[in-house]
């Protein structure tokens, strides 16, 4: 028989009903001590209506507390364990989906327009504004939410008004998961600016020898930005041989500003994959390398890899997806073998699937992945997970497509519907 053990991670307090603590009266709380441990008879993350508000429901094995033997407690102060293994949170449950607020707009109780709502039902917040979360969802089982997201507030301290859960109109913010978007999906004719050479951003359409230290920003090759709109004249005439662009995402602000110009032999305006931007006037040169990315080395290889190589011959995925644009380099070459492996599966699925993926999260070195809120046993470390969007599909449609093929972990989140997780460590599902 197994047996189920709740481990307190830091001094708390069990809680009958799963709110924030300011929200209880004394006698519904007990103080608990930090390494403490409470035998189960039985524990749950959600029920039929949802999660619990980012709380463990537990019910203890052969003891009461004040007579009770069901409370709640913070999954962020405990975890669960099964024969000593950790069995909540699972690995990477506990990663960290950020609400950013993309202009100004109002949180609401109810997913209505602001003129339905009383003054009492919503709170104004500004452009950049964002909340760590503990979910977020667009629909339930009676529907979408009139175009809004619903999220809950991870952290008491960001609590609005008291309250964890809200709602935001979907055109006016996003969600991402370790800095990408994975809410709303991305459109696949997006802009995208791509920068292909070493250079600058400019406030102004100059020379850089004419501009202040505050009106420029370093722009490496191989960047990526998902924009808005881009010009290359307007009514007054040309730009002096600049493009104008307005990024779409307040995260990618640069230097807080989201309207800049940089020099357009320098970089180009991209759409599914095609230059729009600047347009060929004739045959380009031959290109020194077929990669225009960000160029860096991998341990115990001597060659030089690029951002936009494909991890494997004619592959889908890049090592720029592997490593977060070469900012997460590798710290061994076992690592980066785990990484070619990992391709090599993923691969597989993307043929079968035959849909766009989008790499959300890859490899990770350790400081990065405490940083999100990975597991401290994460795959990710080692290069041997992934956790991706497959266009069109939840989740957990993907899961149910690969649940007789895949030999690693596939995992799904309540929080982010439409992420899954793969990797090539031992077999094992969660969520699903």
């Amino acid at each position: 028989m197994v047996d189920q053990v709740l481990r307190i991670n830091r001094a708390t307090v069990f809680k009958l009903r799963p709110e924030a603590a300011s929200l209880l009266q004394p006698n519904e709380m007990e103080s608990v001590a930090t390494g403490s441990t409470y035998p189960l008879s039985s524990y749950a993350y959600a029920d039929i209506n949802g999660s619990f508000n980012g709380h463990i429901k537990f019910a203890l094995k052969d003891r009461t507390i004040r007579g009770l033997n069901t409370w709640f407690v913070s999954s962020l102060d405990a975890q669960v364990e099964a024969d000593s293994v950790v069995v909540y949170p699972f690995e990477d449950q506990e990663s960290i989906p950020v609400l950013w607020i993309n202009q100004p707009t109002a949180l609401k109780r109810r997913p209505l327009d602001s003129s339905l709502l009383d003054a009492s039902e919503q709170v104004s917040v500004p452009r950049g504004k964002t909340y760590s979360l503990h979910s977020y969802a667009f629909a339930d089982s009676q529907g979408g939410f009139n175009q809004h997201i619903k999220f809950a507030i991870r952290n008491s301290v960001d609590f609005v008004e008291g309250r964890s859960t809200w709602f935001v109109y979907t055109p006016h913010a996003f969600v991402t998961f370790d800095n990408d978007v994975v809410y709303p999906p991305e459109n696949p004719n997006a802009l995208v600016l791509r920068v292909t050479q070493n250079t600058i951003f400019k406030r102004r359409p100059i020379q850089s020898s004419q501009l202040a230290p505050n009106e420029q920003a370093p722009a490496s090759v191989g960047t990526l930005l998902v924009l808005n709109s881009y010009a290359f004249a307007n009514e007054q005439g040309a730009f002096n041989d600049h493009i104008r662009f307005a990024l779409k995402y307040v995260k990618d602000n640069i230097s807080g500003f989201n309207t800049w110009y940089i020099y357009d032999r320098h970089a180009r305006v991209e759409q599914a994959g095609t230059i729009v931007y600047p347009r060929p006037t004739a045959p380009p040169p031959p290109p020194q390398s077929q990669y225009v990315g960000r160029a860096f080395r991998l341990p115990g290889y001597t060659s030089t890899f690029y951002t936009d190589q494909p991890i494997i011959p004619n592959g889908s995925f890049t090592w720029g997806e592997a490593t977060k644009d070469a900012a997460r380099i590798p710290e061994s070459k076992a690592i980066v073998d785990n990484i070619l492996a990992l391709a090599q599966e993923l691969q597989k699925v993307r043929n079968r699937l035959n849909r766009p993926f989008q790499v959300n999260s890859w490899y990770r070195p350790p400081a990065v992945n405490a940083a999100v809120g990975g597991a401290s046993r994460s795959q990710h470390l080692l290069g041997t997970a992934v956790d991706v969007q497959v266009q069109g599909l939840s989740g957990r449609q993907v899961a149910n497509a690969l649940m007789l093929s895949w030999n690693g972990g596939i995992g799904i989140y309540t929080q982010m519907p439409n992420v899954i997780h793969l990797d090539i460590g031992p077999r094992r599902t969660w969520g699903l």
